[in-house]
């Protein structure tokens, strides 16, 4: 038989070999579909739970009753959060305790009127998780917390102002999901907006109980009237902002904020748009966060040979004005040319420089290296710093999902950066690492591509 004409037929061993490949393969694609789903389920959870916060700020923007506050922000803590309980509590000064104004899944005689926390137990005045802090679930023991969301209220004067408690009992655990510190975020972001309302409401109602007094003095009728409806009439101009923004994109909340905060108010209120904006900027920061690490999908195989002195030269000229104003110092020696995805790189890179800078003492420049060498079939980069530096036993926490070692207030961010640096590089079949000699001693990360 002519050579072209004949037809190989594969041994058992070989149709077993492309068998196992080709489930190795669909098992591949599975994990990674299910990866994305449940990012996906995230994404859809936070922009439900945002979406209810404008639903719960707009249905209480003019509650003159704290007590049908109270039950509206419980009902709606309960929405965001899915969970089975939640207890919402005003400061009282004169009685110095926790007032409970309202509460969901819990019959009125087996509650006490009085929560036993101050202002002492929330240092940080964040969310926590009650099970993470034996002391303060201690003092709760009365209540039938297994675990719980807690957050308190401080209004602009950094006076304590009340809480909210969001969780489950023992009983509940069994028809509940457990709580997740990711979730800190948007309980902090609600949180915040109801202690805005709580304190607007009783802000317009000792404004109303002046116009009462003041309304039989004839002088000052005129001027007290005239204060209530410029007030009434900057709350609808809120109002319709919050109103408008439940169709907008996450990206328009930030410029309302800002358009807001333009506009004449009183040293409170303005106090509270701070926090507003904080808090939305930090949850922004999630959500944009959690679609970049997304977008690091194995169904993204756009490599091309790249020239990664470019790559490193065009992340440089992005992030120019944040260098500046750093007056960070940084130097890249040679790099090779290799396939990846320009797009990844370049978050890669922006990720690691920005993550340097904001990592450093802010009385030392930041001074960055950048360096390549070909070790083992492959680059090993790394990028050096001078920064704060890392304790050995953080070496691997610091690329877990939505994993910080630093509170909010020290050091703004996500917690996600690292993790999105490690998607990329493991996705380009590298790994990612970092080594200090210790805190105040520096940082280098290191990472490697095939070569």
């Amino acid at each position: 038989m002519p050579e072209k004409n004949r037809v190989h037929t594969l041994s058992s061993n070989e149709l077993e070999q492309l068998v196992v490949e080709l489930q190795n393969k669909v098992t591949k694609n599975i994990v990674v579909q299910q990866e994305l789903i449940s990012i996906k389920d995230e994404l859809d959870q936070e922009l439900n739970r945002f979406r209810l916060i404008q639903e719960f700020n707009k249905a209480c923007l003019f509650q003159e009753s704290v007590e049908v506050f109270g039950t509206i922000a419980c009902e709606y803590f309960i929405q965001a959060f899915e969970q089975a309980r939640c207890l919402l509590a005003e400061y009282d000064p004169e009685q110095k305790g926790l007032r409970i104004i309202g509460r969901f899944g819990f019959e009125p005689q087996y509650i006490p009127n009085q929560l036993p926390l101050d202002a002492h137990d929330f240092p940080t005045q964040e969310a926590l998780i009650l099970s993470e802090h034996p002391c303060l679930q201690q003092k709760c023991v009365d209540f039938p917390f297994v675990d719980a969301f807690v957050a308190p209220f401080f209004n602009p004067d950094a006076r304590f102002t009340g809480l909210v408690i969001c969780g489950q009992s023992q009983e509940d655990a069994r028809f509940f999901a457990p709580l997740q510190a990711k979730d800190c975020h948007s309980f902090n972001v609600m949180a915040a907006t109801a202690g805005y309302l709580l304190h607007n409401l009783r802000t317009n109602e000792h404004l109303k109980n002046e116009i009462s007094e003041r309304i039989k003095m004839e002088k000052q009728l005129e001027a007290q009237t005239k204060a209530l409806l410029d007030s009434n009439e900057e709350l609808e101009k809120f109002a319709y902002v919050v109103s408008h923004d439940l169709k907008a994109p996450l990206l328009n909340v930030k410029g309302f904020v800002q358009e807001l905060k333009k506009k004449s108010y009183d040293e409170s209120t303005a106090e509270y748009l701070e926090i507003i904006d904080r808090e939305t900027n930090r949850f922004g920061i999630i959500i944009d966060d959690l679609l970049k690490f997304a977008r690091v999908s194995h169904a993204d195989t756009a490599n091309v040979s790249l020239d990664f002195n470019l790559v490193v030269e065009r992340v440089i000229q992005h992030i120019s004005s944040i260098i500046q104003q750093h007056h960070a110092i940084i130097e890249v020696s040679a790099l090779p040319s290799l396939r990846a995805n320009n797009r990844q790189m370049e978050q890669l890179f922006q990720n690691l420089i920005l993550n340097a800078i904001k990592f450093t003492q802010k009385e030392i420049k930041p001074h960055i290296v950048i360096q390549a060498a070909y070790l083992d079939k492959a680059y090993c980069f790394s990028v050096q710093d001078n920064g704060i530096g890392i304790e050995s036993a953080n070496y691997h926490r610091i690329f877990n999902f939505f994993q910080r070692l630093h509170s909010s207030q020290a050091y703004e961010g996500s917690g996600l950066g690292l993790s999105i640096c490690k998607r990329i590089v493991e996705h380009h079949g590298g790994k990612i690492w970092v080594e200090s000699e210790g805190l105040g001693r520096g940082s280098t990360f290191f990472f490697t591509l095939p070569g």
